[in-house]
Order: C-alpha cells, then sequence, then structure tokens
C-alpha cells in the first residue's frame, strides 16, 4: 500500500483538481459504497427556493420588524467598491448581517457562509473547510478573494485560504458582503469566482461590556469578552479578547493502524483593538495563534514511512489605518494602509514566513447628471522566508515581490431613474506573470420600483503562486523512487471571462425573488503533469529514480449555473426563506483525464431558514440544508438541520441552546474516504451564554 500525500501536497493537488485522478492511480481505488440520494428532502428545498428567500435584517433592533423593502435598502459596498442599496446593485451579491449570524446560532465564519446561496461550504475534518463560489471547490480553494476589513487574507504562497487561522469573534462583525461572480475589475487578481468582505462594526455599537461563553460536546470551549469606550471629543474604542477549544472529528475505520482519536484537534486565541475617529479615520489591529493537530507522513528513503502526528501552527499580527475624506454633496477621498505578518509552521513540510505591506487610495467624484466615477490605485510588497526541509524545497528560499495596480469606475446614466451601464477596469503588475487586465461591463435596467435586470461581461485572472512556480516536494518514496513536484518557471494566470445576468423583484412589501444566472468560460487553468523519471545520483540520496511532477496550464472548460433566493416576511415574528443553486461543470486537459474539478462541487444545492419570534424573548432559528453527492471523492448527499432556540434571560443576558447536524450522528462533506485526515463531521450540542451591558 503506497503512503498517503502529505496534508500540505495533497490540499495542493485537491486544489489543482489533478489530485483525485493522480492520487487515486499511484494509491488505491476508492470502493463505491451506496448512496443516500435523499431526493425527496432535494425536491421539497428546490421547491421552496423557487418562491421563498429572506435577505438579511439589520444588526440592531427587532430583526423580524422589518419589510423586504426595507432589507432590500440595506447598504453594501463590495459591488462597486462605494456605499450603495442592495437592491440597486447590477451583482449577484448578498449580505449577512450580524442579526443573521446571531439567530443561526453558528461559531465560525464558515458556518454563517452557509446561508448564502451559490457558495459551498463543506467542511473536510475539524480544522478545515473547503469553501468556493461556482465551483472549483478544495480547500485551498484559489479562486475566491476574501478579505477582513479591506485586509486580504487570501494566502499568497498556498493560493487560497487558511480558515482555521482566521477565528474571528462574531460579535463584532456587522455583515459579510458575498458577491458571487467575478470581482477583479475592483478588487483585483484572484476574485474570479467571486469575493466575501466581511466588515467589523464600528466601535460607536460596540459600546461597554459584552462576555460570551460557548460549550458543548463538539464546542469543548470558547469564551470571548469585549469593552468598548470613549475618549476625547470624537473618539471610540474597543479592545476584545477570544479563545476556543473545539473536539476532534470522527476518523472513518481505514484500518491502517495510525491515530484514531484526537488526531484534528483545534484550539487558539486572539486578541486586538479598534480605535475610530467618527467616520473619517480608523486605527485597529489583531494578533492570534492557532493550534491545529493533523497527521502526516514522514518520508525516507532507507526506512518504511511512518504515519505521525503534528501540530501545525499558524500565528500572525496585523495593524491597518484608513482614512476618509468625505465633503458634504462632495468629493470622497480615502486611504488604507496595514502591515501583515504571519508565520504558519508545518513541522513535516515548511515554515511559511511572510510579511505584507499595503498601501491603497481611492477618489470618488462628485456624480454628474450622467456620470459617477471612481479611480483607485495601490501597491503591495511581500517579504517572504520560505523554510523548508529534506522534503520540501523552496527556489529561492528568501523572496520578496511586488504587486502593483490602478483601477476607473464609471456608472453612467443612459435614461435617468431607468437604464445604467457600469464600465471599469483594473490594470495590474505582479511579479509572477506581468501586466494583467480585468476589465467589466455592466447593464442594468430599473423596469419600475419593484424590478430590475442586470446583465454583465466581465473578465478576472487567477495569479501564479511560489508553490506552482518555485517547490520541490516529496510525494511519495519507495525503494529506488521519489515522485515530487519540481519547480516550473512557465505557469501562466489563470483566466475567466464571464457572462452574467440578474432579476430582481419585489412582488410585495413582504415577499421579492432574485434570480442570478452565468457561463464561465475558463482558459489556462492550473493542473498537473507527470514527467519521465530521471536518474538521481546527488552523494546525498541512495541513487533513486526521480519521477518529476509539474503544475502546468493544461486545462480549459466552462460552467453554467443560476441561483434563486426569495423570501416571506408572513407576520411581523415570522419570516422564511430559502434559496437554490444548480452548477453544472465541463473541463478538458490537454495531457490526460484530469477532470476531476467537475465532481468536487454538488451539482445542486439547497436550503431553507424559519425565523420565529415565539414570544416577546423566546426566539427560534431552525436552517435545514441540502448538498448533492461528490463523486470524485465518494461522498454522498446529504440534509442538515441546526436549530437556535434563544431566550432573553434578562435585558442583559441571553442563553442559547444550538444543535447542528442532527438529523445523523455523522457524515462526511469533503475529501476522499482513504485521505489521512478523512474525517466524518458529528452531530453537535453546545449552549451559549451572552451577558452585554452598556
Amino acid at each position: 500500500m503506497h503512503p498517503k500525500l502529505p496534508h500540505t501536497c495533497s490540499t495542493l493537488l485537491s486544489r489543482q483538481f489533478a489530485f483525485l485522478h493522480f492520487s487515486h492511480d499511484l494509491q488505491r481505488n476508492v470502493s463505491s459504497r451506496p448512496r443516500c440520494t435523499t431526493g425527496a428532502a432535494a425536491k421539497y428545498l428546490f421547491a421552496m427556493g423557487i418562491v421563498l428567500f429572506a435577505q438579511g435584517t439589520l444588526a440592531n433592533g427587532n430583526y423580524m420588524s422589518m419589510t423586504l423593502e426595507q432589507l432590500l435598502n440595506v447598504k453594501v459596498h463590495s459591488a462597486a467598491k462605494k456605499t450603495e442599496s442592495l437592491g440597486d446593485s447590477s451583482a449577484a451579491i448578498y449580505a449577512i448581517t450580524s442579526a443573521d449570524i446571531e439567530r443561526a446560532g453558528v461559531t465560525t465564519i464558515p458556518d454563517a457562509l452557509r446561508m448564502v446561496p451559490g457558495v459551498e461550504v463543506a467542511q473536510a475534518d475539524s480544522n478545515s473547510w473547503a469553501i468556493s463560489i461556482r465551483g472549483f471547490n478544495g480547500t485551498l480553494a484559489n479562486k475566491l478573494l476574501v478579505l477582513v476589513d479591506g485586509r486580504t487574507i487570501y494566502n499568497p504562497v498556498f493560493g487560497g485560504v487558511l480558515w482555521e487561522a482566521h477565528e474571528l469573534m462574531l460579535e463584532d462583525i456587522e455583515r459579510i458582503e458575498v458577491i458571487r461572480g467575478p470581482g477583479g475589475s475592483l478588487w483585483g487578481a484572484n476574485a474570479v469566482n467571486g469575493v466575501i468582505n466581511i466588515t467589523t462594526k464600528h466601535t460607536r455599537d460596540t459600546q461597554g461590556t459584552l462576555i460570551s461563553a460557548v460549550a458543548g460536546d463538539e464546542e469543548k470551549g470558547t469564551l470571548n469578552a469585549r469593552q468598548g469606550g470613549v475618549f476625547g471629543a470624537r473618539g471610540t474604542y474597543r479592545v476584545y479578547a477570544k479563545g476556543f477549544k473545539r473536539d476532534s472529528a470522527l476518523r472513518p475505520d481505514m484500518g491502517t493502524g495510525s491515530p484514531a482519536d484526537n488526531y484534528d484537534e483545534w484550539d487558539g486565541y486572539r486578541g486586538g483593538f479598534r480605535m475610530d475617529w467618527a467616520d473619517e479615520f480608523t486605527l485597529q489591529g489583531d494578533a492570534y495563534r492557532t493550534d491545529a493537530q493533523q497527521l502526516r507522513p514522514d518520508f525516507s528513503f532507507t526506512a518504511p514511512t511512518t504515519i505521525e502526528q503534528q501540530t501545525i501552527i499558524y500565528e500572525g499580527a496585523n495593524l491597518l489605518g484608513r482614512w476618509t475624506d468625505k465633503k458634504w454633496k462632495g468629493p470622497t477621498f480615502s486611504m488604507q494602509a496595514y502591515v501583515d505578518w504571519n508565520r504558519r509552521d508545518e513541522p513535516f513540510n515548511f515554515i511559511d514566513d511572510r510579511t505584507t505591506v499595503d498601501l491603497e487610495a481611492q477618489y470618488d467624484f462628485v456624480s454628474t447628471e450622467r456620470h459617477a466615477v471612481i479611480v483607485g490605485a495601490g501597491a503591495r510588497w511581500l517579504f517572504d522566508d520560505r523554510e523548508g526541509n529534506r522534503n520540501v524545497e523552496f527556489t529561492p528560499q528568501e523572496d520578496d515581490y511586488a504587486v502593483y495596480n490602478a483601477f476607473v469606475q464609471d456608472k453612467i446614466t443612459l435614461v435617468p431613474e431607468r437604464w445604467f451601464l457600469t464600465l471599469g477596469t483594473k490594470l495590474e503588475h505582479n511579479d509572477f506573470s506581468g501586466y494583467e487586465l480585468q476589465p467589466n461591463a455592466r447593464l442594468q435596467w430599473l423596469i419600475n420600483n419593484d424590478q430590475s435586470l442586470w446583465t454583465a461581461i466581465s473578465h478576472a485572472v487567477r495569479t501564479p503562486t511560489p508553490i506552482e512556480e518555485d517547490l520541490t516536494s516529496t510525494l511519495i518514496t519507495a525503494p529506488g523512487i521519489r515522485v515530487a513536484f519540481v519547480p516550473n518557471d512557465d505557469v501562466a494566470s489563470e483566466e475567466l471571462t464571464a457572462y452574467e445576468v440578474g432579476y430582481r423583484h419585489q412582488f410585495t412589501s413582504d415577499f421579492s425573488v432574485d434570480l442570478a444566472a452565468f457561463y464561465n468560460d475558463y482558459d489556462k487553468l492550473s493542473t498537473i503533469r507527470i514527467g519521465d523519471p530521471e536518474l538521481i545520483n546527488n552523494g546525498a540520496d541512495p541513487l533513486h529514480f526521480l519521477v518529476p511532477v509539474q503544475f502546468v496550464n493544461n486545462m480549459y472548460g466552462h460552467t453554467r449555473g443560476a441561483e434563486i433566493t426569495s423570501g416571506w416576511t408572513i407576520t411581523p415574528t415570522l419570516q422564511v426563506s430559502a434559496s437554490y443553486s444548480y452548477l453544472y461543470m465541463s473541463l478538458t486537459s490537454d495531457d490526460e483525464d484530469r477532470e476531476a474539478a467537475e465532481r468536487l462541487s454538488p451539482r445542486h444545492r439547497a436550503s431553507a431558514r424559519v425565523y420565529w419570534d415565539i414570544r416577546e424573548h423566546i426566539m427560534l432559528g431552525t436552517t435545514i440544508s441540502y448538498a448533492d453527492r461528490l463523486p470524485a471523492s465518494d461522498v454522498d448527499s446529504y440534509v442538515r438541520l441546526d436549530l437556535n432556540l434563544g431566550v432573553e434571560l434578562s435585558d442583559n443576558v441571553r442563553f442559547n441552546l444550538v444543535g447542528q447536524n442532527l438529523l445523523d450522528p455523522a457524515h462526511r462533506e469533503f475529501g476522499t474516504i482513504d485521505d489521512l485526515n478523512a474525517a466524518e463531521i458529528e452531530r453537535s450540542i453546545f449552549a451559549k451564554l451572552t451577558w452585554q451591558f452598556r
């Protein structure tokens, strides 16, 4: 039996979508197992998705008292990089507010993202998730840009987001804006299939003291503390601290003899501050550390490969400042700068120690009768030290590289209050692929006060990473043989041309529908190529054959699909919502059959939510969701039920009892059954107590 791939490399291969084909050839085929189709549940949720949808509610006040007309006027920023109402946006955008997070009873950002139509959220084990938009899912999904208060948390070395390192304090989140579709013309490279922008609350909204504690069978313990106050004539601030510990997921019986318990426990802590001078200047910072347990192979030419448990340590700190100069009925000028240091220590692979310095500026011109123009520019410098070992090496180990960009966008009024054309583009230069141009055109028709139609054509790119260009990494060793990644300086950017259309209709003040459809044309997708064996006699290692594996741009294809969301405010105390998304993928490789990506994202997804204020101080939040099977990794379809019962014990104390994944004891959501860290996500029940006073 061949040893399993190391976690870093296996997730990279999974991300490149050739992993399953490659690893199954070299390891063992996954035996077929009976699948539970849950067809009745899927049909039921699909029917609800056609007719029901609820947008997010405001962060404060009585959530259920808002009409859908008010909800569509919730202000968002991400789609146009300026404030506009959600209903006026010419993009497939969805806003999760702090009230949504509270009512859902979630404890992590990934679980909050399960609310968003078209977003694929699958938990791989206790401390890692696969999250993407409109396909190409993986634990390092590289076509999704994620930001926190304008600071990117997309990892430029791994290519993707390491969600286990960003365990934010959810009580401080104002909203999570999700753009489904390209955002490269405003946000730059890697915003290919979507953008997630997490915005925290202004400190004037977090005054006083808040303490919350969570405990349960899987949630072993979480403690959050926050203190907010004022300083000077116009200043407000907050400081916070958070610590958490989560149990390991259920390990399938694989008969490998490797550790079966506590192999993926997860714990960590973080703290930080934010200071606001009115709406003009913000200074904020965070520091954190997380410890994630995983199993890893320790390769050797002379002895059998052993499976060891290791602790992956991720730590970091950041400091961000933002200044906004807004004139009354005049232009707006804003500048933002941040420094971000993080270090990921993965003992059997390598240490990534990186510092990022980022500076950007934006100018919003005074809107005229016909034009609303914004321009901006930015620069980012990265200083990276990637220390490897005998199995992993980067050439060069230390590297400095920079990204420069400039963008312009104009929203043109073709017919006042009816027709609008938005044109924009971003020019970006990076040290890996050179200049990249990402244009965008959007046409919007406000049919009447209750209906709007929009369409868009966009171009976006995903730039190469040091792992694709500079990595040498062992995948498998056997007597006289080493299979390993080797560098390739010719990797190019992946490219997308996207075609979108959307329709919104508010039938009544209590009922609305939002529909988006897309066709995405991809070129130069990254996959891997296995080269011819080479005899290696370097004097350091035993004489052996090297089987080289390189990242190459030899896959192309298209995806198409649709997402529908709708909602109904039945009474001021009862809201029902649901969504349905469909995805079809067709990919082709010039080399061999590497189209595993087609089978790593569910074709059908659906969800329904009910928010009910049972009595004045008692609420119930219910979410039921369906995910279609993943043939490539032999993951069955599943239905997930989450419940959150909240009781206000007093004006200052709230108690929540939450159950997650209540329909079955455990199920897999992502990853192959023969993966070293394969996990089944277990049923979880926990309690939360929140104490808040000014």
